[in-house]
């Protein structure tokens, strides 16, 4: 980890020791009972193209993206655009998000919802149960293979979908020991912020068939999810094409070729 990861999983640690949520034996024993099939990992069995589509109010590399009053708007566009789950950026320092924006995004939306965020102890993954998400982010990069495939474990445990997320080699060997089910392939390097598709088309070949994959970050047209669609991937997580534009319903439309089946017809 280097340069602005660091800063900011730096930064998620100093925070959650300062304001580390105690739970109980008896609340932690209450999000083992009765877990249910995941609904988000059943919203990425089609054929797709299947979007994820993403709630973050800033990110460190673009600033503001939305205001909190605009998360209602954003929401009833994603289901009318024909999204099949939401992704909700929780970091507090740099993405200006928090378990309240979480809990607000689920008790708004009838679609399945996946956390991101730095996590870094279990008491994440308890809260996050705790607010009704449905799915958690596990960033490979930041975390030991050990420590991450306890985290996977403890997650289908409590009835969530760990994804776990790659941006190299080194991370997927960390994936595969951790027998992740759900494989996000970052196209951003999070050390620099720059993108490429590249890296997940590098990537991909290596992914052994049965894992679930989705392509994240750089997918602005259709043209992107193409390449991507021809190479394999059924998934996409996309947020700034989205939150950037004038008519989030008729981009995610464009997005997943709605538009070019309305125009032959």
């Amino acid at each position: 980890m280097e340069n602005i990861l660091e800063t900011i999983v730096v930064a998620k640690k100093r925070r959650l020791f300062a304001q580390m949520k105690q739970y109980l034996l008896t609340d932690v024993a209450c999000f083992f009972a009765n877990p249910q099939k995941s609904a988000f990992l059943a919203s990425l069995r089609s054929s797709g193209p299947n979007i994820i589509a993403e709630i973050k109010l800033a990110s460190p590399s673009r600033g503001r993206f939305i205001s909190r009053q605009d998360v209602p708007y954003f929401l009833s566009s994603y289901e009318e655009g024909g999204a099949k789950a939401i992704s909700v950026v929780t970091e507090e320092d740099y993405f200006q998000g928090d378990s309240g924006l979480l809990r607000e995004v689920v008790q708004k939306t009838r679609l399945p919802v996946l956390r991101k965020d730095f996590i870094l102890e279990e008491t994440q993954l308890y809260e996050t149960k705790e607010v009704g998400a449905h799915a958690v982010l596990l960033i490979a990069r930041i975390v030991s293979k050990e420590r991450l495939k306890h985290f996977v474990e403890l997650a289908e445990l409590l009835g969530l979908t760990p994804v776990v997320e790659i941006h190299d080699e080194r991370d997927l060997e960390k994936a595969l020991f951790a027998s992740a089910r759900v494989v996000g392939i970052n196209n951003r390097d999070l050390s620099t912020f720059r993108v490429s598709l590249e890296t997940t088309l590098r990537l991909l070949p290596f992914i052994p068939e049965g894992i679930v994959v989705i392509a994240e970050s750089g997918i602005t047209t259709r043209k992107d999810i193409e390449v991507l669609f021809e190479a394999g991937v059924r998934n996409f997580l996309i947020g700034g094409s989205l939150l950037s534009s004038r008519d989030p319903i008729q981009k995610l439309r464009e997005l997943q070729g709605e538009e070019e089946v309305i125009a032959r017809h």
